[in-house]
């Protein structure tokens, strides 16, 4: 008789008996927890459904859904959403400027002052005035002083490129008008 089939056990005919083969013990390598951390279905099983790619029937392709036509509207969409940015970026560059020109113009106002009365012989505490041995003050001077070094640079720069540009205009106006005409070879030498 073979060892897996069930077998019946000779007793009293009113409780008859199904014998199976006894189960095999369990190994330890599918209890250990890493066992099954290494596995990849563990890995597999983590992923929601709906994101995991079904690798079961690799031939089998799902449907794909119709696709729907562009939206026309869309580029209008994106069109008027960078154009709002933009206009949200301008309006904050136009208060930065504004806060900055005040700023500036009070603090040149200030200068003014103190260079006025000191013209006019009075006694001033300029350190007072400008706010020396104060670091708040000392340091919104000094990012004056820096914002005011800055514009000078870019308008150096920009008076150099307008210098360079002019130079070299001049210099393609003259070499243009200094080419002679140039001359066919029949009118210098003649038909014959």
């Amino acid at each position: 008789m073979n060892r897996l089939t069930p077998r019946l056990a000779l007793l009293p005919l009113t409780t008859p008996i199904l014998l199976t083969p006894r189960p095999l013990p369990l190994t330890t390598t599918t209890t250990r927890a890493s066992s099954t951390v290494a596995e990849t279905s563990f890995w597999k099983s983590l992923i929601p459904k709906p994101l995991r790619k079904d690798t079961s029937h690799p031939n089998l392709k799902r449907p794909l859904p119709p696709r729907k036509p562009w939206n026309p509207a869309t580029f209008f969409i994106c069109i008027f959403l960078f154009i709002g940015s933009m206009s949200i970026q301008m309006i904050a560059l136009r208060k930065d400027h504004d806060a900055f020109t005040r700023q500036s113009d009070a603090r040149i106002g200030l200068l003014r002052e103190v260079i006025e009365k000191l013209q006019n012989g009075e006694q001033v505490d300029v350190e007072k005035v400008l706010g020396t041995n104060d670091p708040e003050r000392e340091k919104e001077w000094d990012e004056v002083l820096k914002e005011i070094e800055r514009e000078e640079a870019t308008r150096k720069k920009q008076a150099d490129a307008a210098a360079a540009t002019q130079i070299k205009a001049d210099a393609e106006a003259a070499k243009k008008q200094s080419r002679p005409a140039p001359k066919s070879a029949l009118s210098s030498q003649g038909f014959f």
